[in-house]
């Protein structure tokens, strides 16, 4: 049976005059020669046909780099353009998943201090996003917004776990440091066989006026 898409559950125009910001890198290219961004796509897709305003940016910057003083500027260049163009930005979807798998593809399967380094870089640049989101457009509106996480599946590689936790972990804590503007911050863990349409459906959900009820909370679609 086929999946139901977002539009089809959720009431259409759900998210008319919402701004979505979702942020990514682009996945490693597959033995075909091919690359897909499914989980990327599927997110701008369900929120752009329920009507909102959707800005996509891939970061691009080397694994290594992700980490460094050169996301920082890359990240604040990529809010601010989202703004020119949209004027506001009420929702950040940040695919860790995508920064994980990037940043881990570039590292070396196998090395335990290369998939250290993978997990840092995709944490920091993770943070680099969230910080200049909130720094460039939600702050100076002074009217909240929300932050959600793609935290990636335990299958995605070694240290997925910690990655989740290390999202888990941030999203509570800013729901907290940021409560008093607004800002509410969650996590999304999909599981090994979680369709990229289900957690997207979900995110679009989130981003809606219902979405506001949840924060500093772990969504857990792993399963038993």
């Amino acid at each position: 049976m086929p999946t139901p898409q977002a539009s089809e559950l959720l009431r259409p125009r759900l998210l008319e005059g919402v701004s979505v910001f979702v942020a990514g890198a682009p996945p490693p290219i597959a033995p075909s020669g091919t690359s897909t961004d499914a989980l990327g796509a599927s997110v701008r897709s369900a929120c752009a046909a329920l009507g909102a305003r959707v800005s996509a940016w891939r970061v691009i910057a080397e694994p290594t780099a992700a980490a460094g003083q050169g996301a920082e500027p890359a990240a604040e260049q990529a809010v601010g353009d989202a703004l020119a163009d949209a004027g506001s930005i009420a929702v950040a979807v940040i695919d860790a998943a995508s920064l994980f798998a990037r940043a881990a593809g570039g590292e070396g399967d196998g090395h335990p201090d290369g998939a250290r380094s993978a997990l840092v870089a995709s944490l920091d640049a993770t943070w680099s996003i969230t910080r200049a989101v909130v720094n460039l457009a939600l702050l100076p509106e002074r009217a909240g917004g929300r932050i959600v996480y793609l935290a990636p599946a335990p299958t995605a590689g070694q240290y997925a776990d910690a990655a989740l936790a290390g999202l888990e972990n941030l999203s509570r804590t800013l729901s907290i440091e940021w409560a008093r503007y607004g800002i509410t911050a969650i996590t999304l863990a999909p599981g090994a066989h979680t369709p990229a349409s289900e957690v997207a459906l979900l995110t679009a959900y989130l981003a809606s006026h219902a979405g506001a009820y949840f924060s500093g909370c772990l969504l857990d679609l792993r399963g038993p």
